[in-house]
């Protein structure tokens, strides 16, 4: 067959067409999904952020309790009741203050505090997107 019956062959051929409303059911679609997303990531940020609360309330209280149980009231007592032997002892002094000091217990609530803020800031974002595409819908909508 030559080229020029090729052409005669498909320009006789009806193309098809799309369906009537595709794109706006395909947008409708592409929308609804995205508000899931936004939603999910929005439950997500705020279940990170009520349990950051909870270890920080835990990681609050081991602090309260390590620094009673390891002395390290104590030895900073020394400070106010006994200041020349802390001034010439001041380096066994300082290894024994930080010897004492319940490091695990702050860390969790320094990461607690770490792990709050970062989620509050992830949940706040979320919902102002959630807050502008849904605003964007309503006007399209209108």
């Amino acid at each position: 067959m030559d080229t020029d019956q090729y052409e005669k062959l498909f320009s006789e051929i009806a193309l098809p067409e799309p369906p009537v409303g595709l794109a706006t059911t395909i947008l409708i679609r592409i929308e609804r999904r995205e508000r899931r997303i936004l939603a999910v990531k929005a439950m997500a940020s705020a279940t990170v952020f009520a349990l950051s609360l909870w270890v920080i309330a835990v990681g609050y209280s081991n602090l309260i309790a390590g620094v009673a149980r390891s002395g390290f009231l104590t030895f900073v007592s020394l400070l106010f009741s006994d200041f020349s032997s802390i001034a010439s002892n001041l380096p066994d002094f300082l290894f024994s203050i930080v010897e004492s000091f319940p490091v695990f217990s702050a860390a969790t609530l320094l990461g607690g505090i770490a792990f709050a803020l970062w989620s509050i800031g992830r949940l706040v974002d979320e919902t102002s997107r959630m807050h502008r595409q849904f605003a964007t819908h309503a006007t399209l909508s209108l």
